[in-house]
């Protein structure tokens, strides 16, 4: 179990990582096809370019590497990881999981992330909302 928390906890870090650097204005041509709703749905989680999918993987291929999870723990953490992307791309599952992705849409150059990766980098919109939204 312990290696699994792990595995997700460094897919994160990945994560975060990529899809900020997705925001560049060198590779956003790749990501935009995941921001053409203002509004996402649980579908839009895979609402993606062909290239992004190899981009995301390699985070969850590394880790297999560093970490040595067991088939069945990789196969966990893909499932949490795809629940969790659906259940972030829903507005109708915000009472479980809240809407810090769903903001990311709204303003996307915010919230790429788990909540205390943007916390950690500056990049949590929860703070900035209210000044954005007197503006």
């Amino acid at each position: 179990m312990d290696a699994l928390i792990v595995y997700i906890f460094c897919y994160d870090i990945w994560y975060y990582f990529i899809h900020r650097l997705l925001h560049t204005k060198y590779l956003y041509f790749i990501h935009k096809i995941h921001h053409k709703k203002y509004k996402p749905e649980y579908c839009d989680f895979y609402r993606v370019h062909l290239l992004e999918i190899p981009i995301q993987s390699i985070g969850l291929i590394l880790s297999v590497y560093l970490y040595k999870l067991y088939l069945y723990q990789l196969i966990c953490a893909i499932i949490f990881i795809n629940v969790r992307g659906i259940l972030t791309h829903d507005e109708r599952f915000v009472n479980i999981i809240g809407d810090h992705h769903l903001h990311h849409h709204k303003y996307i150059v915010y919230n790429y992330g788990e909540y205390w990766l943007d916390y950690l980098f500056g990049t949590d919109i929860s703070n900035k909302k209210k000044v954005l939204e007197n503006n």
